[in-house]
């Protein structure tokens, strides 16, 4: 239901960039980094793509792409030693958001949502989306604790983003104390 890449994001809607990327930590001597990948379209991220640091212009391009280990391996131009790549532990990687079909979204554009059931009945306010196996869920906030809420049509009924506000069926998701 929700495409993502990460409810990390930008705040200007004009240069709107979503976090593709996470660095989490240093391979080898040579300036390689381990990389935990935050976006649904991975395939964007290959030797010659450039991508921003969070919080900031600076341009890093990636000169090669290392896979088939348990996480993908990113190396820089300009960035050849251990030493050029260590500041950049834990900083995120951005790419200009794609647009999207109209039934797809952004987690940043979900998170923050007044939810209710469709007869009105406040439910809470959406908190945070993580993925559990194949599906995404949808944790609600509210003054009856949490709910976890499957990212299905058939849980989902609307999602009005002008208004701040998704609609969820009621039974359809489980209650956390």
């Amino acid at each position: 239901m929700a495409d993502t890449s990460s409810s990390r994001s930008s705040t200007n809607p004009s240069d709107r960039r979503l976090a593709v990327a996470r660095i989490l930590g240093v391979k080898g001597l040579r300036g390689g980094v381990r990389i935990e990948l935050l976006t649904d379209w991975p395939e964007a991220l290959v030797a010659g793509a450039s991508v921003q640091l969070d919080e900031g212009d600076d341009m890093l391009v990636i000169e090669r792409v290392e896979s088939g280990g348990r996480v993908p391996v990113f190396y820089f131009e300009d960035r050849a030693t251990r030493e050029s790549v260590e500041p950049l532990v834990g900083r995120f990687l951005e790419m200009p958001a794609r647009p999207l079909d109209d039934s797809s979204y952004y987690w940043s554009d979900l998170i923050g949502l007044r939810v209710e059931e469709r007869d009105g009945t406040p439910v809470g306010e959406l908190v945070e989306i993580f993925r559990a196996g194949g599906n995404e869920v949808y944790r609600v906030a509210g003054p009856d604790g949490e709910r976890l809420v499957p990212a299905l049509r058939t849980a989902v009924l609307e999602i009005d983003l002008e208004g701040g506000r998704m609609v969820v069926a009621p039974d359809d998701a489980e209650t956390v104390g």
